[in-house]
């Protein structure tokens, strides 16, 4: 929970920034945790650049990452904090896909519900209903833009996800290094393709800055420390759930940004799917003979799972 504070802190702290393009902004914090990262890699006394089979793993998970950070930067920027939220917190719903293609990980009927109307709940955020029925809805050139980097930076985080999967016997140090000295990279790749260096206005958006490294660096800490401890669906749940939250609070009290109903009902759907799964897995690790588990494994009797060829 206190990792989405600081993540939504670091999505606020981006939003006031209004000179600077994403891309250098991203490269601040890219910068941050790469430097951050060091001392901790240093005390774990591992190979700074991870085990030979988990290189892979470890450097697709830098460059969908990186992806994903400047995307995440760009919808907050086009797009109120609670909607862009709402479609970049689905992640949760995603990988459940993705385990169950590339992992080979069951996908339950319950499961697969919980996509569909996530999927409705994200079609509702982007008020897609609304111009079916003929309502006027005028979607800005900024708008279309930010709504795609939404959608494809929760892809981008779905697919991280999945190459943390596959290095989780992996130092969480290590980790942390290569996907900062990775982002660095490829965030000064981004800098030279979309945005010229500018050097910031003195007074508060240096503040800004600061608090993006901060609330960035104390956010993927608490968040690795959290998968530590518990399983990773009832934390992204937890995280996510809180970050919608927090993000709808800040557009409305912070911001002053109003919402519709549209956007209202899309949130709704998209938490109630995160917590569902977040539930689904908390039962999953219960003992067998509890009433509830007879039932979810009833339920789940019918999974779908993808059979090797």
């Amino acid at each position: 929970m206190m990792a989405a504070v600081f993540f939504s802190g670091d999505a606020a702290a981006m939003k006031m920034i209004t000179s600077l393009h994403p891309a250098q902004v991203s490269l601040y914090r890219f910068f941050a945790l790469f430097v951050m990262s060091m001392p901790e890699t240093v005390k774990s006394k591992e190979y700074p650049f991870g085990p030979k089979d988990d290189r892979i793993h470890l450097i697709i998970r830098g460059v969908f990452g990186g992806i994903s950070l400047f995307l995440s930067y760009t919808a907050y920027r086009s797009l109120p904090l609670g909607e862009a939220s709402v479609i970049m917190y689905c992640t949760p719903i995603t990988v459940t896909v993705a385990a169950w293609i590339f992992l080979k990980e069951p996908c339950s009927i319950i499961q697969s519900i919980l996509v569909i109307v996530t999927v409705v709940g994200v079609a509702f955020t982007t008020k897609l209903p609304s111009q079916i029925m003929g309502n006027t809805v005028i979607y800005t050139k900024e708008n279309i833009y930010g709504f795609l980097s939404a959608m494809t930076a929760c892809l981008c985080r779905t697919i991280q996800s999945i190459c943390i999967r596959k290095s989780k016997n992996v130092h969480h140090a290590i980790v942390m290094f290569n996907f900062g000295w990775m982002t660095v990279i490829e965030g000064l790749i981004l800098m030279a393709v979309f945005a010229d260096y500018k050097l910031q206005e003195c007074g508060t958006e240096w503040i800004y800055i600061l608090l993006i490294g901060f609330f960035s660096y104390c956010g993927q800490n608490l968040l690795t420390l959290a998968l530590k401890c518990e399983c990773a669906g009832p934390v992204s749940t937890v995280m996510s759930a809180t970050a919608i939250t927090i993000s709808f609070l800040l557009q409305v009290f912070l911001f002053h940004e109003s919402t519709d109903i549209s956007a209202i009902i899309g949130a709704v759907l998209v938490g109630l799917c995160i917590v569902g799964a977040g539930l689904i897995k908390f039962m999953s690790t219960l003992p067998e003979n509890l009433p509830q588990c007879k039932l979810l494994k009833y339920v789940e009797s019918d999974s779908i799972t993808k059979q090797k060829p």
